[in-house]
């Protein structure tokens, strides 16, 4: 589907902050009220936004986030949604992907210590140890998600929130953990509503919205968007580094936040130094990024290999508290 330009502002501004009103977001782009919910309406009717997410850091509760990549043998279509409905069961697991390249798969798993991580990992492995041909293990150290600046590709600034890094020692009661389970799947849920759900008055549930906020637990509040129907293929280039300082990262990092396709970098420990993801239109267009930038740092950038992702089958930004 293509965007007009009155779309396109909507939805950077809903990008920025899901949560603020149609009013508001009227008054920054120039347009009336009525206007704007009705284009926001029609946006959610035809699939192009698919929901409104609150995206939560889980290293303040004391979370490390591992990923794993795996390339399947001996499979079939039966025994690879075999595979992923297992990891949607597991609630340790906070994300999971089809995807096509290097790597059939790559799942993300909520985890304390090393432990915790190797005793899920362990029971992945033992049912489906015959098929899996090869596995890579990548521990997050910290990551940055980019506002989505291709959606105003000749006026935008650049935004990014910055996750991970030290695992902290915050706790949340029943009643934050509620009201994080309902934001988490609704961003643009009203606080009355959320009161009426876990049984609180809506300036409590205002009240522990923004003690999360202050604790760095509730991030912001962004949506999800249908590449399908925007055309949209998601891809990540893995980069691996030498010679590298702080200096030179630290430009890396700029170049990658500047470039309007690019959604989000991640620090690695692992096979590979850097993880990048980006929306483009298609593949060649994250070749040419990635070209771009080795010819930017030739002393700095190793090389590269990339997927694309095809499909999500799973994605939870609460961990299990209990583990």
């Amino acid at each position: 589907m293509e965007l007009d330009a009155l779309d396109r502002k909507i939805l950077y501004e809903l990008d920025m902050d899901a949560r603020q009103s149609a009013k508001s977001i009227a008054k920054k782009i120039r347009s009336n009220k009525d206007t704007v919910n009705y284009r926001i309406n029609r946006l959610i009717n035809e699939k192009i936004i698919s929901g409104f997410l609150t995206r939560i850091d889980n290293a303040p509760l004391g979370f490390n986030n591992t990923k794993v990549y795996v390339r399947f043998q001996d499979t079939d279509e039966k025994k690879e949604e075999e595979f992923f409905s297992y990891l949607d069961s597991l609630p340790e697991v906070g994300w999971a992907v089809q995807a096509s390249g290097r790597w059939d798969a790559l799942f993300c798993v909520w985890n304390t210590s090393n432990f915790s991580f190797y005793r899920t990992l362990g029971k992945i492995l033992n049912r489906f140890s015959r098929n899996i041909f090869e596995r890579e293990v990548i521990q997050n150290i910290n990551w940055f998600y980019y506002n989505r600046k291709w959606l105003l590709p000749e006026d935008y600034e650049v935004h990014a929130v910055k996750y991970g890094e030290e695992p902290g020692r915050e706790r949340l009661d029943g009643t934050d953990v509620a009201i994080l389970e309902k934001l988490v799947k609704d961003a643009r849920i009203p606080f009355s509503e959320i009161g009426k759900k876990v049984r609180t008055s809506p300036q409590n549930v205002l009240n522990r919205v923004r003690g999360m906020e202050k604790k760095g637990i509730i991030t912001k509040y962004g949506m999800d968007l249908n590449y399908e129907k925007l055309g949209i293929v998601f891809c990540k280039a893995f980069v691996g580094l030498h010679n590298i300082d702080e200096k030179s990262l630290g430009a890396i990092y700029s170049f990658c936040g500047r470039e309007p396709r690019m959604f989000a970098l991640t620090t690695a420990l692992g096979a590979w130094d850097l993880e990048l993801e980006m929306e483009v239109n298609r593949v060649e267009e994250m070749m040419d990024i990635m070209n771009r930038l080795k010819r930017e740092f030739p002393n700095c950038i190793k090389g590269y290999d990339s997927i694309v992702i095809t499909k999500q089958r799973k994605l939870s930004y609460i961990p299990p508290l209990g583990i």
